[in-house]
């Protein structure tokens, strides 16, 4: 009974809409709309909505910042945080960082990305990377206003009210919510299955401090 509750409650979590931004299954809907309509934006929706990342600290990210086998996101300490005490992170004032740690469907994204880049540099003679895990026009760091356009059309898509982009960081994803994401928006080809010697999310602080050591 006990597992048939918290299977409900779940279910109820998934498809609840919360107050001022998108529920999981509508995020899910989005994600799904963005591959198909704004591809560019897909790894950014994913940063903000499962990492709580800014716009801002995702066209900041480089790959040496990404520890690929802890799935970790090392990032410079806003002024602000405006989203504190999440599971997923954890701050080091005296090194003026924080660390992030990614599920897996993300990282496994976020490894496609690095073959894009890869194949960018074998194919254009013109391509110069700095990088950056997002970029521009022969591998430049993108401006905080690109992802403006290619979300309206996501939006004009969506069969329900939507938000600012901003809002996609207030997204709560359960476990069981990761879990369905895992399952449907699974990156296509990541190639061969990587080490996981690590927790899964919800990770809990203390973890991922003894993680990072």
């Amino acid at each position: 009974m006990k597992e048939r509750k918290k299977a409900e409650e779940d279910l109820h979590n998934y498809y609840e809409v919360p107050s001022g931004t998108y529920s999981p299954q509508q995020l899910l809907q989005m994600l799904q709309i963005c591959k198909l309509e704004a591809p560019v934006l897909y790894l950014p929706m994913l940063l903000a909505s499962t990492a709580g990342l800014r716009i801002s600290e995702i066209l900041e990210v480089t790959f040496r910042d990404i520890h690929f086998y802890n799935q970790t996101i090392c990032l410079s300490l806003p002024v602000k945080d405006d989203l504190p005490n999440r599971t997923d992170t954890i701050t080091i004032p005296e090194e003026n960082t924080k660390m992030v740690y990614l599920a897996d469907f993300v990282m496994d994204e976020i490894r496609l990305q690095k073959e894009r880049l890869e194949a960018c540099q074998k194919t254009a003679p013109d391509f110069n990377p700095s990088g950056y895990l997002i970029w521009g026009r022969n591998g430049s760091q993108r401006q905080n206003n690109f992802i403006n356009k290619p979300y309206a059309r996501i939006c004009a898509k969506c069969p329900f009210p939507t938000f600012p982009w901003k809002e996609l960081r207030r997204i709560k994803l359960s476990a069981s919510s990761m879990k369905r994401f895992a399952q449907t928006l699974g990156a296509e080809n990541s190639g061969p299955p990587q080490p996981r010697g690590i927790p899964k999310i919800p990770i809990d602080r203390s973890d991922l401090i003894e993680l990072m050591k």
